[in-house]
């Protein structure tokens, strides 16, 4: 009777969150393969079996079985090392191969219960990495098609999200899950909407949302989406599509706006830009006394340097500045041809940032063609290996979702590129140039300086040359808005142009 050499064996399992309700991947399942795999090899024997329990496989940091096992291989405490795939062990290729390498370098043997490969063969060794690969392309696909899941699910109008104020988890007809109205919630967002409608600012809403519901702090909800996908929701809405343009355009206009008081007479507050950081520039007094009495001089100076010296002042007179910009603006507006030379400007802008596009629309070609070129090569492998060729349409799966992203990218591309092109016309500059030099020839500083801060964007002053550089921005919610400021003001709102006369936002940079 020939006497088996005695191996001491232990085994690793593993499953991620997902794993867990899929057939096949559970712990007592991966347990119980191993034990049995160890049964029909004489002289294996099973001890201990690490785990790590709902935890990903992307890296072995977060996982504390894997480290123990690690520990005790270069303890040399055991022979050799089972898992059920050795997908278990590691998706990622890296931490793979680095695992073999500290099996193989303190003497334990590898094996897989479901992959039959040899480490101790170049062959072996080769297969075992393109496995490691296939699994690490495997996982990234999981996560592809969870994003392009609810990508769609996005983009057929359904939220995915489990809470948002104002709505309740539910069910439609169909049985997805959809947004149900919250009637005690809906009543706050109605709230607010109104209340910001009617003028209200941030601060006085939430003193109003404190009054009223003084235990919501108990019950808020958190969460923030970056980069939300803006499309018709199949959720019933609890404000009016007016109130929320409304709202909006409100929003946009007052983010553009300065967080100053409107009172008072320095123009330039919140518009003047330093020319050294960009920051904003401020109001500083000085006051100098002189045999003929005392006097107050203002000057913009750096924000920065002024709250904590993080900048140089590079202060101006506010009056000199004031009267700089008044100068640029009418020589701009009353000059003649100014509105072509503008949109030539603008024209140039546009074919610059058209080509920019275009060269991103050529590249995500040749990434397709490339994504195909690999396509084309997986298809001449040999499918006799039942689990490599799972592991092989696994990965055709994903490159075909690679290609279907990136057409999508490129439509992307060429929506950007129609929402480019045609910004104004010569005419359209010129009819807004007339408009805009005619309501900055008001006396009433209050009303000049909130129709300042309606259509300039911002005002850089350059030190050197004493010349100011000056961003105009009109749209047809910036039209509007100046046309309440005449009414209230009372001023003519003779060739104003309508809001509608201008369909994208246009960019006057003078």
């Amino acid at each position: 009777m020939v006497e088996v050499a005695t191996k001491k064996i232990v085994g690793y399992i593993r499953v991620s969150t997902r794993d867990q309700a899929v057939d096949g991947y559970s712990l007592d399942v991966q347990r119980a393969q191993i034990k049995d795999y160890c049964d029909q090899h004489p002289g294996m024997v099973l001890g201990k079996i690490y785990a790590d329990e709902g935890i990903s496989g992307s890296t072995i940091a977060k996982r504390p079985g894997i480290r123990s096992l690690l520990s005790d291989a270069k303890a040399k405490q055991f022979d050799g090392v089972v898992v059920w795939k050795n997908s278990r062990i590691a998706r990622n290729t890296r931490d793979l191969l680095t695992i073999i390498d500290i099996f193989q370098r303190n003497g334990v043997s590898f094996m897989s219960v479901s992959e039959k490969f040899d480490l101790d063969t170049p062959q072996g060794k080769f297969m075992l990495t393109i496995m490691g690969t296939v699994s690490e392309l495997e996982r990234n696909n999981i996560a592809e098609n969870v994003y392009l899941g609810e990508y769609k699910r996005a983009q057929d109008g359904y939220a995915n999200v489990g809470q948002v104020l104002g709505y309740d988890p539910g069910v439609d007809d169909h049985g997805r899950n959809i947004l149900v109205v919250n009637p005690s919630e809906a009543k706050i967002i109605q709230l607010i909407f109104r209340q910001y409608d009617a003028g209200n600012g941030y601060l006085a809403i939430a003193k109003q949302l404190n009054a009223r519901y003084r235990n919501w702090d108990k019950k808020r909800r958190n969460g923030k989406n970056d980069k939300p996908l803006l499309v018709e929701g199949r959720h019933k809405a609890i404000i009016s599509q007016d109130l929320w343009k409304r709202v909006t355009e409100r929003r946009k206009l007052m983010h553009r706006l300065p967080a100053w008081n409107y009172n008072g007479k320095n123009l330039l507050t919140g518009l003047l830009r330093c020319p050294e950081c960009g920051g904003s520039m401020v109001i500083s007094n000085t006051t100098n006394k002189l045999k003929s009495g005392t006097t107050r001089t203002r000057y913009y100076v750096c924000s920065k340097a002024k709250r904590h010296g993080g900048c140089h002042r590079n202060s101006i007179r506010a009056d000199e500045a004031e009267r700089l910009v008044e100068q640029k603006l009418v020589y701009v507006m009353m000059t003649p041809d100014i509105a072509k030379h503008i949109v030539n400007c603008m024209d140039q802008e546009r074919d610059r940032l058209i080509g920019d596009v275009r060269t991103i629309i050529s590249n995500k070609q040749h990434e397709i063609a490339d994504v195909k070129q690999k396509l084309d090569r997986y298809d001449n492998l040999p499918s006799d290996d039942v689990e490599l060729a799972r592991q092989v349409k696994a990965r055709k799966s994903m490159l075909q979702n690679n290609i279907v992203s990136l057409h999508q990218e490129i439509k992307d591309c060429e929506r950007r590129i129609q929402s480019i092109g045609n910004l104004a016309t010569s005419d359209t500059i010129e009819t807004l140039l007339k408009w805009a030099y005619k309501i900055t020839q008001a006396d009433n500083k209050d009303y000049l300086k909130r129709v300042y801060a309606t259509f300039i964007d911002k005002i850089t002053f350059d030190a050197k040359k004493h010349t100011m550089k000056i961003q105009m921005c009109f749209s047809g919610s910036v039209i509007e808005q100046i046309k309440n400021y005449q009414q209230e003001a009372g001023v003519s709102q003779v060739e104003a142009p309508a809001s509608s006369y201008i369909q994208k936002e246009i960019i006057v940079v003078v």
